[in-house]
């Protein structure tokens, strides 16, 4: 008897030990970025390379790709952050054509770096890789996750020990740290990434925003860190922007654009170079992003795509909250854009000062002009679209001419 109880006790631990590995290892398991460690060089410096809206078919222009390979290569980034519209959902309507539309970005994006000559890639989600039929954001993080290149997740669906376990309202939000040194596990700094959603989903006229389970996750995390300074990227510009905006007088032409009967314009303190060629489309409600990321403090800057003509650098003018709205155009060929205004944007980060950055926007002209071929190429397409951007600023003025805000596009 005393024997079959001394078993049964032995059992039963070993029950419990068994019950318990699982959990072990998922406190210990990390995220791809937490694997990936990105970190400061020995001379502390960190480079992002922004890919906006490459919007692309089911075949990926070969125009887009060798731009975009010859930006990875010549200004070596140490990571790659794509914006969102990765593909272009309402030309790849069956998941068939959706996957290969985004098999090859990632096709591009891996080859080089299989070479070494490539970086990690962080992506966002934006409205139109929403827009496939039976294709969803979660696919496509399953497939982007096939790729060794990729940091992309789904945060609320690594349930383990140590990460966010509670279900988060869109697809695709997690944080990318940056740690100290290659020896270190300090983190000094954090880009956090949001998917922004689509459509409006309550009635209204517009796009959609980050929503409170994200910002509830975002505010965990950024304890967790510490509140380490960051950048935040995501598809969709928040409403906050027209705060930002010069208020002005109609005047026909570019430059001037309505929203809610309020002419804007850039402000007298955009940074050089800035261009704004389309009113912001952004949400028409308020999910309370902009407050969230004012009380953790620290953000450098909101990174944002989505509008494929606008390249500006705007800092914000609420006092309390100092960080830059950036905009990134397109970098493709495919979607609507300004041939001189199509490319990329570096973001360079000093640990000795992580208080700002430095910046440069690099076009298809910066990197390619020297290729006579190519370039002749690259503006014949370019034309094309050129033209959808002409239609989509005619109508904004038309509607300026009566007072109307139509951001839908």
């Amino acid at each position: 008897m005393k024997k079959s109880r001394i078993l049964s006790v032995l059992l039963a631990a070993l029950m419990l030990f068994t019950c318990m590995l699982p959990a072990v290892s998922a406190e210990t398991r990390k995220t791809p970025a937490e694997e990936a460690h990105l970190h400061f060089s020995e001379d502390g410096k960190f480079r992002i390379l922004i890919l906006a809206d490459i919007q692309d078919g089911k075949n990926l222009s070969g125009i887009t790709k060798e731009f975009c390979q010859t930006a990875i290569r010549e200004l070596q980034p140490d990571v790659i952050v794509l914006t969102g519209d990765n593909i272009y959902g309402s030309s790849t309507k069956n998941p068939k054509n959706s996957e290969k539309a985004l098999r090859g970005v990632m096709d591009m994006l891996q080859e080089l770096y299989d070479e070494g000559v490539g970086a990690p890639v962080a992506t966002v989600f934006g409205n139109h890789d929403d827009q496939s039929n039976n294709y969803s954001k979660g696919e496509q993080v399953a497939l982007m996750s096939e790729y060794s290149c990729c940091l992309t997740i789904d945060e609320d669906q690594w349930v383990d020990g140590v990460h966010y376990i509670e279900a988060l309202e869109h697809c695709g939000t997690y944080n990318v740290p940056i740690y100290a040194s290659a020896t270190s596990d300090e983190v000094k700094f954090n880009m956090w990434m949001f998917d922004s959603g689509s459509y409006a989903a309550d009635g209204n006229k517009g796009y959609d925003h980050v929503r409170e389970t994200q910002l509830k996750w975002y505010r965990e995390t950024s304890e967790k860190y510490g509140n380490v300074p960051s950048m935040v990227f995501q598809h969709i510009i928040m409403p906050q922007i027209y705060d930002n905006y010069k208020k002005t007088e109609y005047k026909p032409g570019g430059g001037v654009y309505n929203y809610h009967g309020q002419y804007y314009t850039l402000p007298d303190d955009a940074r050089p170079g800035s261009q704004m060629n389309e009113a912001s489309a952004c949400s028409e409600d308020d999910g309370g992003e902009y407050d969230a990321l004012k009380a953790q403090g620290g953000v450098l800057a909101c990174i944002s795509g989505h509008d494929h003509v606008n390249s500006f650098i705007i800092p914000n003018h609420d006092p309390d909250f100092p960080m830059d709205w950036i905009n990134v155009p397109t970098c493709g060929v495919a979607a609507y854009g300004l041939t001189d205004l199509r490319g990329c944007r570096v973001l360079d980060l000093d640990v000795n000062d992580l208080n700002t950055y430095e910046t440069t926007f690099y076009t298809y002209k910066d990197l390619k002009g020297d290729d006579a071929g190519f370039m002749f190429k690259f503006r014949f397409m370019s034309f094309w679209t050129q033209i959808e951007t002409r239609f989509i600023n005619l109508w904004m003025q038309l509607t300026n001419l009566f007072g109307a805000s139509n951001l839908v596009f």
